[in-house]
């Protein structure tokens, strides 16, 4: 037998590697894909649908609490999105804190609740009480839920900030939900 009639080992051939090399490639996209999707994963689907549902009448009497005391707020949030100035007005006490929430809308982790602190014991004038919140940057998004509520869970008014807008937004009840209810009692 001649040199060149002598086969050679399978592993100096290229086509077993150029084949292997598909399935491969195949394999490390997967494992790519779901690493990207674990750690880029939504908070939009609830686990508990049950449990949310028997939450939902106790969240409407909320609203319907600030309807009756004729809550709104303003908010002025800073151009860094790291402060805001809450102006509150309506039959509420004073003298019991207020949170100010900011929901991001996939990513549960992005949620801030703060505590709103009274600048000048709380009077800005007239019937309008001023706050101030300091809060983490908020990172970019396209709009975000904003909610102001009592810490005792009693009424809460909120809205949907969209960041293109401006940095100002108006919180009332979610006078939507509550329909005919709500402008009887104006």
């Amino acid at each position: 037998m001649s040199k060149q009639e002598k086969s050679r080992v399978w592993y100096k051939e290229p086509w077993p590697w150029l084949l292997m090399a598909g399935p491969a490639i195949v394999v490390v996209a997967g494992f790519t894909t779901f690493y990207l999707a674990q750690k880029n994963a939504a908070d939009l689907v609830s686990d508990d649908y049950y449990k949310d549902g028997k939450h939902i009448d106790i969240q409407l009497h909320r609203d319907e609490e600030a309807v009756k005391r004729h809550i709104e707020a303003q908010v002025l949030v800073s151009p860094d999105n790291d402060a805001a100035k809450v102006f509150v007005s309506g039959d509420f006490d004073s003298g019991r804190p207020l949170n100010l929430v900011l929901m991001h809308p996939a990513k549960k982790a992005n949620d801030q609740t703060v505590k709103l602190q009274a600048v000048q014991s709380g009077v800005a004038s007239g019937n309008k009480h001023e706050y101030s919140a300091v809060f983490k940057p908020l990172p970019a998004a396209n709009h975000w839920y904003v909610r102001l509520e009592d810490a005792g869970g009693t009424w809460r008014v909120e809205d949907k900030w969209i960041v293109s807008q401006g940095n100002a937004l108006n919180l009332k009840p979610m006078n939507k939900l509550l329909g005919d209810q709500a402008s009887g009692q104006n």
